[in-house]
């Protein structure tokens, strides 16, 4: 009777060591997905036109200057919704 009491203890000692060990993950987070993007449309402007005198002041540029801004209008007529 002790015989199997023992090796039940035992058994149970080395499955909740096996349980707890460390199998090479280091983390249980999986690798963050990395996603590329890009400018479909893309214009050069005047930055006069996009910033005011404030930002250019900050951004030290003149009005005159032109800058690459990412064009997000469509081509499509925008619908009016009215109530």
């Amino acid at each position: 009777m002790n015989f199997i009491a023992i090796s039940l203890i035992a058994a149970s000692i080395t499955a909740g060591a096996v349980s707890a060990a460390d199998f090479g993950h280091t983390s249980e987070r999986p690798d963050p997905v990395v996603r590329q993007a890009e400018a479909v449309k893309t214009v050069t402007v005047d930055a006069a036109t996009i910033y005011s005198a404030k930002e250019l002041g900050r951004a030290n540029l003149k009005a005159e200057d032109k800058v690459t801004v990412t064009d997000f209008s469509s081509d499509s007529q925008n619908r009016v919704y009215e109530r």
